[in-house]
């Protein structure tokens, strides 16, 4: 339990970060105003919301959980989203605004037409309930139980409503600014925590000393649970749905005053990502040596915070943990709340006002809060957070991504073969799925190289654009919607302009990513 001293730096603190977002929104009586933030966001308000909005309890429970059950390996996948963000700025965000769409799935169907369209912003949807919203709402909810000893259900409700407010206020702008305040509230409250554990367990030599050489290892074998070509090959495909299909994320691009803004923002983002092992799995691995013994591994990390920091420190890094949970909320209400009007709403009402559409975007948010409170106590069968979101998102994810990027890479690609791409992807998903949480254990399963999930995925990923290719082959006729599939390299080919270029960044981010992989093998 906290003293009241830290109960009241949490409030006011999350109050101020209302205000700030309430306040800095314009009057979002327009569609391009509250669901793109009038295309007018700056690089460094991307890179940051991009990061915030990724950002959230489940990452920082669920990070600290797995980092004290298995170690610094759970930090793999952020190391690899950077070459995700890399992919964002050469080859997707130019494609995505030069059409000026609104939503991905809208740029999908100038590419394979409505039904596909359709598909993906159906799935973006159920994604939105069953990961990222209802994750987050049990995250922050079970972090409140811990602390406060409050119910839990009345902590989801609060919580849910209380963000769907601020965010049907604002729109997207409103999302992008508390996320700037949130996300340098999240890194220096993390850093401050991470320094005081590393000085208790005697320095990075000291952690060293008491824990097993595996558990700083993030290089594993083949037969690992998180294989390092898990990471490279499989994490890689399915983290570019993620960063560059996926509206949560990248509707702050699309928001982008200019190419260049939304380029640097997601190089921007993709450094900040560096940072999240050192800040949020390695605070796990301490509390495995300073608190042995703890059964339920997402309460590692408010079990550091209440046990090594002064009281009203801990408050204000409790309240970074809150602030940045809202803003991944916040994020997912915005991205659903587009996505109903803009791909369903105006396909079957295209004479809907701007007023209306802002109106039926705020009942959406309000519909998401609702789903997700329903949806959380799913989350609380998983063995963490962390792995139950790694887990449900790369088997709904990989399929699409693998049929997309066939379709841009690849003119001849047609509706037909997509739509087989995604029945074979999906349905091998489904096997492997039900396979592993009802233990089936089918003979080509069986294999220790095939025990991981991601090896898994990989394999749905090769079959759905196999499929993709061979029925687009049998069906032979032209795509009759390739205008997507024209000029994907055109950005490789653009004059370099020296060191302010996003491409003389993506190297860097490259080079340091290779060489964190390396130093951690």
């Amino acid at each position: 339990m906290l003293s009241w001293i830290d109960s009241v730096t949490i409030f006011v603190s999350l109050g101020l970060v209302f205000v700030v977002a309430t306040r800095a929104s314009k009057k979002s009586n327009t569609g391009s105003e509250y669901f793109l933030a009038g295309r007018d966001l700056r690089w460094w308000f991307i890179g940051m919301s991009l990061f915030a909005s990724n950002i959230s309890a489940e990452h920082v429970l669920g990070l600290a959980g797995d980092g004290y059950r298995i170690g610094m390996v759970a930090g793999g996948y952020e190391w690899v989203s950077g070459w995700d963000l890399i992919m964002l700025a050469m080859l997707f965000a130019p494609l995505y605004l030069r059409e000026k769409i609104f939503t991905i799935p809208e740029f999908l169907e100038r590419r394979f037409g409505w039904p596909m369209r359709a598909f993906l912003s159906a799935n973006l949807l159920i994604i939105n309930v069953f990961t990222k919203n209802a994750i987050d709402i049990w995250a922050g909810s079970l972090l409140f139980t811990v602390l406060f000893g409050w119910n839990q259900l009345l902590v989801m409700i609060v919580l849910s409503a209380f963000t769907a407010l601020y965010t049907m206020k604002g729109g997207l702008r409103a999302v992008v600014y508390a996320d700037m305040v949130q996300g340098t509230w999240l890194i220096l409250s993390s850093i401050l925590l991470t320094v005081v554990g590393l000085k208790a367990v005697g320095g990075w030599s000291g952690l060293v000393a008491h824990v097993p050489h595996s558990a700083i290892q993030m290089v594993k074998p083949l037969n690992d649970d998180f294989p390092i070509t898990g990471f490279l090959i499989a994490n890689f495909f399915a983290g570019m749905f993620y960063w560059c299909m996926d509206q949560t994320n990248v509707q702050r691009v699309l928001g982008a005053k200019t190419l260049e803004d939304g380029q640097r923002g997601a190089m921007f983002a993709g450094f900040l990502k560096l940072l999240v092992p050192f800040i949020l799995v390695l605070p796990g691995l301490i509390a495995r040596v300073l608190y042995p013994g703890i059964t339920l591994y997402d309460r590692a990390y408010p079990r550091l915070v209440v046990g090594l920091l002064p009281i009203g420190l801990r408050g204000l890094v409790l309240a970074g943990l809150i602030a940045i949970l809202m803003s991944s909320m916040s994020a997912c209400y915005n991205a659903s709340a587009t996505l109903v009007v803009r791909d369903f709403v105006l396909r079957f009402k295209p004479t809907t006002s701007e007023n209306r559409q802002v109106v039926i975007g705020r009942w959406v948010t309000v519909l998401m809060a609702v789903l997700g409170v329903a949806a959380a106590p799913l989350v609380g069968l998983s063995v963490t957070i962390w792995f139950y979101l790694q887990f449900i998102s790369a088997y709904l994810s990989v399929p699409m991504a693998a049929v997309i990027l066939t379709g841009l890479l690849w003119k001849k690609g047609n509706t037909k073969g997509a739509i087989g791409g995604l029945i074979a992807g999906f349905s091998l998903g489904l096997v492997f799925f039900l396979d592993q949480v009802l233990k089936w254990a089918l003979p080509v399963l069986s294999s220790p190289i095939m025990h991981s999930f991601m090896h898994r995925t990989l394999v749905a990923f090769l079959a759905a654009v196999i499929v993709m290719v061979i029925v687009s082959h049998i069906t032979s006729q032209e795509s009759e919607f390739g205008k997507a599939a024209v000029n994907v390299f055109g950005e490789f080919t653009a004059p370099w302009t020296g060191i302010g270029d996003y491409r003389s960044w993506a190297v860097v981010l490259f080079i340091c990513t290779c060489l964190l992989w390396y130093s951690f093998r």
